[in-house]
């Protein structure tokens, strides 16, 4: 019996290595000129915050593996510093570093899990968001377009149990759906 438990136990180990031995190999960097953007509102404005994306944008390896349609990740994450966040106005700045519990969670994690292509130019994105410590998957579509991928997703901040806040004397309400736009330029 431990003879053929050992057996099986290589046998998966194998398959495991040889899994991982699938995955292709590729560098990519994020470009300056990209753009990421939690767009929000409230009941009186609108506001953007702009993520620096010189923060994020470094060479990195990236693995992969093509299935039909789709394209698996082993392990593809961006790591956005909630202070990295600007918002225009050093009081909102504040107020959104606020809101996202920035002391206790630094950063805002976002997982691409896999890319289900559709054509040259349109595709889905699932991805996981690591946010105040909880975590959600959203499935959103992409553009492609010469190394440029763009896309918006919407998002409740109460699914990551944040509250939105109110300002002077509960006058202004921010609303709890914010919206995630991205424009990322890669080079490889």
């Amino acid at each position: 019996m431990k003879r053929l438990l050992l057996y099986i136990g290589f046998v998966l180990l194998g398959y495991v290595v040889h899994a991982q031995a699938d995955f292709e190999k590729e560098t990519i960097k994020i470009l300056p000129e990209s753009e990421l953007i939690i767009a929000g509102s409230t009941n009186v404005n609108k506001f953007d915050c702009k993520f620096d994306i010189d923060l994020i944008s470094d060479w990195r390896e990236i693995r992969y593996s093509q299935e039909d349609n789709f394209l698996h990740f082993n392990d593809l994450k961006l790591h956005l510093l909630t202070k990295g966040f600007d918002c225009g106005h050093k009081k909102m700045n504040a107020d959104f570093q606020d809101l996202l519990m920035c002391e206790e969670y630094p950063e805002i994690e976002i997982k691409i899990n896999r890319i289900e292509l559709f054509s040259e130019e349109y595709s889905k994105a699932y991805i996981t968001v690591m946010l105040a410590g909880e975590v959600n998957n959203y499935d959103l579509p992409v553009k492609i377009s010469e190394n440029r991928f763009q896309g918006k997703f919407k998002m409740n901040i109460r699914d990551f149990g944040l509250q939105p806040p109110k300002k002077a004397l509960g006058l202004i309400e921010v609303d709890e759906e914010i919206e995630v736009q991205f424009n990322l330029k890669v080079t490889h």
